[in-house]
């Protein structure tokens, strides 16, 4: 029989708390306590295509989407809770070329430039990463911009190359 706390149900679940109708559960472990239903994902653009600037990023192939934020339609994942994020984006980049490329890699928030990175290459493909923590309020959205508005754009072809090699995460951290 669950306990009310404050109008919340709190029972135990397989060793675990859970806490109303929400399915959240709380267990604990070796460190603490762990939550296993963090809002997070971790996924990849795998379309092949050879268009390098783009706008959302096709975050296509998602291997981890707790709570269902991220989606492959819009290729935004959505805050479902206020709070910290850590947000990441590591891949090759360049345009397949050994010319000189430069490309702009740009976290969208709400449809608005928020951080962005900067990577000038002469290499046919090099490693670009980067991460922040970033506030967002539930309800706001996130999405990657390469070399392309709204995010900074340049005049030269770069960006992130297509077919799995590339990593994006996003999770609630706090």
């Amino acid at each position: 029989m669950p306990i009310n706390i404050n109008g919340y149900a709190v029972s135990t679940v397989a060793s675990e708390l859970k806490f109303g109708a929400s399915n959240t559960r709380i267990a604990p472990a070796s460190y603490g306590i762990r939550d296993p239903t963090l809002p997070s994902m971790w996924g990849a653009c795998t379309d092949g295509s050879a268009t390098y600037k783009v706008y959302p990023y096709p975050v296509n192939s998602v291997n981890i989407n707790i709570g269902s934020c991220w989606s492959t339609s819009t290729f935004r994942f959505t805050a479902p809770a206020t709070g910290i994020y850590y947000v990441s984006f590591a891949g090759i980049v360049g345009d397949g070329t050994a010319v000189q490329t430069a490309g702009y890699y740009s976290i969208i928030i709400n449809g608005v430039n928020y951080y962005f990175s900067y990577k000038d290459t002469i290499s046919v493909w090099e490693l670009q990463h980067v991460a922040v923590m970033i506030n967002l309020t539930a309800g706001d959205w996130l999405s990657w911009a390469m070399n392309l508005a709204p995010g900074n754009a340049s005049s030269y072809t770069g960006g992130a190359y297509r077919s799995n090699h590339n990593m994006c995460t996003i999770w609630l951290v706090g």
